[in-house]
């Protein structure tokens, strides 16, 4: 009788665990690729050419593919031969090369998106902050400056684990940059895509004013407009604060006017007196180094290091950047060799800064990295979004069928001061944190300004302190 009752029991253990599995396993994968429609349509053969032609590049280019493909870019090249079968359009055709792109691990590396003068997207603006999502604009039942809890039902970590899969990213800063300038969380074809949309409506989860609201937001056609891009280049002195501030949106181009204009910049600080220097990157996104080694020619110092560089010089490198194809594939590797720098008429003797945010990439976080390694001045505001050591320096392709804009690093770019200690960092870190709040931009605060401003005083009432004193 015990044993009838031991086997009975045992039994329906076993059932029950059999219904928890049924329930839990989906009878069928979700179709990420079903609901995003495009008029422009492409077939199985166009879709392999590109796919083709993608390989080849991604093989011939990357320096993460001299000496043989790592298991997972072959793992997604071959996953994207596979999904070409389910898929007959543009759009969904971006997502599986997209998809290629993000096995690099690279954010230099990636493919522009199809260009549409009108697409279905949520009528709302975001801003992707250190601490969370804002709304930026008021649409219906959002209001501008509502805190983002949930969108489609997944919090701001879901959010960034679903991009991190995607994404052509560094850092988690630079993932926040591109879903911001790109619009990721608003576009239509991305909200089905990760399956945040159910039908024409996204879920959306604010926080306001202490309450937590819940409501549908309608997906729109409306005209596509493109992120507001800053590209500012002018500096400021403000004197009673004995600082000089040189804003500095693009590193590119590097060219005669632009030199002049710095080297206007710093006979200015000269004529001034001015004895602190802050060189704002805070929506630089790179350009050419030669633009932070110029800036850096009018430091006092007798050297710095720069940067240790791999080119991949390959055929097809070689031809995009000498016109001149060779038969070789080869790793070419240049030390940093201490640079020196004469002093001149010009040269600044006093304090420099450099601000930086998570919008600060590329060439921009490359001059952030060299200035801090160097002990060369101080960074003041948030983690770039640029890796201090990462790929770069891009050759753009058009894939043959699509059209589709492709861009691939061929160099690997290391810090100058690589240890043991930063060898793994994904985010330079600045030697003073200061991050800008919903709420800084509201009033129209400038947190990292403010906090220059504020060591500048505080130097100053040290210097008044007699020695014997300190």
């Amino acid at each position: 009788m015990h044993s009838i009752r031991t086997y009975a029991i045992y039994g329906l253990f076993l059932l029950v665990i059999c219904v928890l599995i049924i329930v839990s396993s989906p009878q069928e994968t979700r179709n990420r690729y079903q609901g995003i429609e495009h008029y422009y349509k492409i077939t199985k053969e166009q879709m392999k050419k590109d796919l083709d032609y993608l390989q080849k590049m991604i093989t011939e280019v990357h320096p993460k593919t001299y000496g043989g493909v790592p298991p997972e870019i072959r793992q997604a090249m071959q996953q994207a031969y596979r999904e070409i079968e389910q898929i007959d359009n543009v759009w969904q055709f971006y997502f599986v090369t997209q998809q290629v792109m993000n096995s690099l691990k690279d954010g230099h590396s990636s493919i522009l998106r199809p260009s549409e003068k009108i697409i279905e997207q949520l009528p709302f603006t975001y801003q992707w902050l250190e601490d969370c999502l804002y709304v930026t604009s008021s649409s219906g039942w959002l209001h501008k400056g509502d805190k983002i809890i949930e969108i489609g039902d997944k919090n701001e970590q879901e959010l960034i684990e679903m991009l991190q899969s995607f994404v052509s990213y560094d850092n988690v800063h630079d993932l926040k940059r591109r879903t911001n300038t790109e619009r990721i969380l608003t576009i239509g074809p991305y909200l089905e895509y990760f399956g945040l949309a159910d039908g024409h409506k996204v879920q959306v989860t604010v926080e306001r004013s202490g309450k937590i609201i819940l409501g549908e937001v309608d997906i729109q056609l409306r005209t596509n407009q493109p992120y507001p891009e800053s590209k500012l280049f002018e500096y400021q002195v403000y004197k009673e604060d004995d600082l000089a501030v040189f804003r500095i949106d693009s590193f590119s181009p590097f060219n005669e006017y632009n030199k002049r204009v710095i080297q206007n910049f710093f006979e200015t600080v000269r004529k001034e007196g001015v004895h602190h220097v802050a060189i704002d990157l805070r929506y630089n996104d790179g350009g050419s180094t030669m633009f932070g080694d110029y800036i850096l020619s009018f430091l006092e110092i007798p050297s710095y290091r720069n940067l240790k560089t791999a080119v991949r010089y390959s055929t097809v490198v070689s031809q995009r950047v000498t016109g001149k194809p060779i038969d070789k594939d080869e790793m070419l590797y240049f030390e940093s060799d201490p640079i020196p720098v004469k002093t001149h008429e010009n040269t600044f003797t006093g304090k420099l800064y450099i601000i930086t945010s998570l919008n600060t990439y590329s060439a921009a976080t490359a001059l952030a990295t060299v200035v801090k390694d160097n002990g060369i001045g101080m960074i003041v505001g948030e983690a770039p979004g640029g890796k201090p050591t990462s790929y770069g320096d891009i050759l753009s392709f058009e894939l043959p069928e699509s059209k589709f804009r492709l861009f691939i690093s061929f160099k690997w770019i290391e810090r100058p001061g690589t240890t043991l200690k930063n060898h793994y960092e994904d985010a330079l870190q600045p030697d003073i944190y200061v991050p800008t709040t919903y709420e800084d931009l509201v009033q129209g605060r400038d947190p990292q300004l403010e906090m220059i401003k504020k060591l500048i005083r505080e130097e100053r009432q040290q210097e008044r302190i007699p020695l014997s004193l300190r």
